[in-house]
């Protein structure tokens, strides 16, 4: 296959709306959801970890200061 195949490919859905419906309604109902809740989960804005509660900033300064005394040796970037 070639870029040009690659690009006609990819410019063209692989299934078809009703096929893709049918799956959107099948993991709604294994999630026990209906389906306008998990659209809305979809339409949604979308979260990082900085988003919920976590210890980052100690596991930072934690790594920072074993670096520092050459307890740890890894590269975080």
């Amino acid at each position: 296959m070639d870029r040009q195949e690659a690009l006609d490919r990819v410019s063209k859905p692989e299934h078809s709306e009703e096929f893709l419906k049918k799956e959107f309604e099948y993991v709604a109902h294994k999630l026990e959801m209906t389906t306008q809740e998990l659209e809305e989960i979809f339409k949604g804005e979308n979260k990082t970890f900085r988003d919920y509660k976590n210890k980052i900033e100690i596991i930072n300064l934690g790594a920072k200061f074993m670096q520092k005394f050459g307890l740890e040796r890894r590269l975080f970037r």
